[in-house]
């Protein structure tokens, strides 16, 4: 793939808060599995909401500047894409944190306006408490 899609340009991005925030419109919408709590799932409606939010994850849930990814897959184009992609992280707990993670991603003239980000939220919320349930095996 030449160019990255929105979709990667958005996870290559996280931690960057700035950088996130360029990406979107003034409506972009964000949301997770709905079984999480609606703090966390969402929808987050609204740019200034979408901001909150990727601040309170980037530096409350994780340690600033441990975060990386790994694309496992990437399809799509400019307006509609998605990527399949290990989240790692250390958490603000001290625990090391390596989940599955697929986002979608759709724009508007060049900018994200809906993100739907789903993960395995078993391994989240174990991950996030010290047990390692759910860690992606090692890329080969």
């Amino acid at each position: 793939m030449t160019n990255p899609t929105p979709a990667r340009s958005l996870i290559e991005a996280f931690g960057d808060l700035d950088a996130l925030a360029n990406m979107y419109t003034a409506d972009v919408t964000w949301r997770l599995n709905h079984s999480l709590a609606p703090n966390i799932a969402g929808p987050h409606v609204g740019k200034d909401a979408v901001c909150a939010f990727n601040e309170a994850v980037f530096t409350k849930f994780y340690e600033p500047g441990s975060v990386t990814v790994e694309i496992l897959d990437e399809i799509g184009d400019e307006s509609s894409s998605v990527v399949r992609f290990v989240f790692r992280a250390m958490s603000r707990r001290g625990n090391p944190y390596n989940v599955e993670y697929v986002l979608f991603a759709k724009t508007t003239d060049g900018l994200v306006h809906e993100v739907v980000e789903l993960l395995d939220s078993l391994a989240s919320n174990e991950q996030h408490q010290g047990n390692a349930v759910g860690v992606p095996p090692a890329a080969q």
